[in-house]
């Protein structure tokens, strides 16, 4: 490992920039069906982050297992494995808690991609969700909800096992965590690859949009009951987006912040603390209720959506016990107590009070609606 590091012209920053981005968009982007995240590519970035070549790494893991029992299995031997164990050891070494976590959590991605490759010849979209939503409730993916949780479960449990071993560089610990978590992941790829093939051969899956009838198209209640079904498997991406990785929509942010007209820096504070797994459930909740108010994808995608959300958040009287401006009136006392602003907001006028709900109603529908519109097309 010393070796490699020294040969090595690591931009830290920028390196964990990309884990933590790279991690993101893969978690968000498995939420739809026969998504493979890609290998080639970011391994390329990971190299020249850390100004390495693929020869390097090449060399590592030969030096590394020579003349070891470890040497003979090819799980072991992979190039490109190493290099993402030595990029573990490296934020172990830093005391980086949260790009060791990240560059965990691409370990298991990686493993879970290559075996999806291996025993996915080809991959119908109806068919994967159809399997998807069929495994038995003891599979790995159907008891952690998405395919994103069940990896990032994998990982916690890699993670716990093993991170003492990764610390010591116990070569004989790490050559069995090498072998262990592609046995982990196999499992679970293996046992959804026959549920999607027998589905598969018996021609069953869940229609797609483009196959969807007329009059199931033009049907309301049809509509949002396919808006919802889809926003619910990509709610859990998003909510572990925001409080288990720490992920922030700049972009999103400054959108909100102009069409609320609140102060920068409050802005800012009230993002930051959205990044804390105690607001998951809430989370999952607001974006729910946002779904369901949704009858129309032209009232997220298209030009209605602000106005759409400012009704929401103007509502006057409802019959429902729950309700999304409520939640999201529950959710900013919680984040402005959580940075000591819930004294000043108190003493503030009504209008100044609903800006700031407002601005965070427009920032988690934004997340939603980039992703949702993007996946969709529209």
């Amino acid at each position: 490992m010393k070796e490699l590091l020294e040969k090595s012209k690591i931009n830290y920053a920028q390196l964990k920039s990309f884990i933590v981005k790279t991690v993101a968009k893969n978690l968000s982007s498995l939420s739809e069906p026969c998504y493979f995240p890609e290998l080639k590519k970011n391994l390329y970035e990971f190299l020249k982050v850390s100004g390495l070549e693929e020869k390097d790494i090449r060399e590592f893991a030969r030096r590394r297992w020579k003349g070891r029992k470890e040497a003979k299995f090819n799980v072991v031997m992979d190039p490109a494995a190493n290099f993402y164990i030595f990029l573990l050891q490296y934020f172990l070494d830093k005391k980086d808690t949260v790009a060791y976590q990240h560059m965990m959590v691409m370990y298991m991605i990686r493993q879970y991609s290559n075996l999806m490759h291996k025993h996915f010849k080809f991959c119908n979209p109806d068919v994967f969700q159809y399997a998807l939503e069929t495994l038995t409730k003891t599979h790995l993916f159907a008891r952690e909800r998405t395919i994103s949780n069940a990896i990032y479960y994998m990982s916690q449990e890699m993670m716990r096992r093993w991170t003492t071993s990764l610390k010591k560089n116990d070569l004989d610990q790490i050559g069995k965590f090498m072998q262990e978590s592609r046995h982990r992941i196999s499992q679970s790829v293996k046992s959804f690859a026959q549920t999607y093939y027998a589905a598969s051969e018996k021609g069953q899956g869940i229609k797609s949009d483009e196959t969807a009838t007329d009059s199931a198209e033009d049907d309301e209640n049809s509509y949002q009951e396919k808006s919802t079904e889809k926003g619910i498997r990509i709610i859990e991406d998003i909510v572990s987006k925001i409080t288990i990785y720490r992920y922030k929509d700049v972009q999103a942010q400054e959108k909100a912040r102009m069409l609320s007209k609140i102060n920068a820096s409050l802005a800012t504070q009230i993002v930051n603390k959205l990044n804390n797994t105690k607001y998951s459930d809430i989370l999952r909740l607001i974006l729910k209720k946002y779904i369901e108010e949704l009858n129309s994808m032209s009232k997220l995608c298209g030009k209605s959506y602000t106005d759409h959300v400012r009704q929401l958040m103007s509502l006057k009287r409802t019959k429902m016990k729950i309700y999304f401006k409520q939640q999201i009136n529950i959710l900013i006392l919680d984040l402005l107590k959580d940075f000591d602003y819930l004294e000043k907001y108190n003493s503030q006028t009504n209008q100044t009070q609903f800006l700031i709900n407002l601005f965070l109603a427009y920032y988690l529908t934004m997340i939603l609606k980039n992703t949702l519109c993007i996946s969709s097309g529209k």
